[in-house]
This record gives structure tokens, sequence and C-alpha cells, in this order.
């Protein structure tokens, strides 16, 4: 039976009588996950730092087990694998969680603003 993930990739299927795709292992959606996981805790305490790619790095690094890549038999390209997926992960969701956060606070700001007007109109 195949995982919501083989669904997934297999509606995004040119055609539906040849895979062209290469569709990603368990342990590579858990290793994403996992790390996008890590980055999102990180980024409350360093997302305001001048350097935060390189804190996100450390903390993905250290967070993330990335072992089961060498152990699947790729230990010349370990290190360039694990250097791949951790700056795709960064490059990718920093931008997005400030985006997120931005939303929100400007979201928040307008609720402030909106209450304050109706408190002036209240007479309050």
């Amino acid at each position: 039976m195949p995982s919501p993930l083989d669904v997934y990739t297999g509606f995004k299927e040119h055609s539906s009588t040849v895979q062209s795709f290469t569709y990603p292992t368990e342990k590579v959606v858990e290793t994403f996950g996992t790390a996008v996981t890590v980055l999102e805790n990180v980024m409350s305490m360093v997302g305001h730092l001048e350097s935060v790619e390189l804190y996100v790095t450390d903390a993905i690094k250290k967070g993330v087990d990335f072992e089961w890549i060498r152990s699947a038999g790729c230990s010349l390209h370990y290190q360039g694998i694990e250097d791949g997926i951790v700056t795709g992960i960064t490059r990718i969701s920093i931008p997005w969680w400030h985006k997120q956060e931005n939303w929100m606070m400007n979201k928040a700001s307008k609720h402030k603003v909106l209450k304050r007007k109706f408190q002036i109109l209240s007479h309050q």
C-alpha cells in the first residue's frame, strides 16, 4: 500500500503509466520534518540576530541525526548531502518564518488599532 507521500507525489507525475519522479524515503521525510521543527524552535531565540542562518545551521546539525546517510552506504558524499539538506531548509524556512512572524505582528497591530477606534467611537 503506498504511503500518503507517495500518493501525493504520484499526483504530480506527468504520466499515469511512467514514473519519472524520484520518491523520497520515509527517513528523508522524517529528517526534513525534524530539521524544520528544530528551526522553528530556535528561531524565536535567534530570529532577530544578525547571523541567524549560522545559529540555525548549528542547531539543526546538533539536533538532527544525519548518520543514517552514512550508514546507508553514502559515506563518500555524506557531508555534502547533510550540508545540502541543511542549506536548503535554512534558505527556504528562515524567510518563511520571518514572513509568518511579520504577518502575525501586523494582524495584532491592526487588531489593536481597531480596538482603539472602537474605544474612541464609544467615548471610553
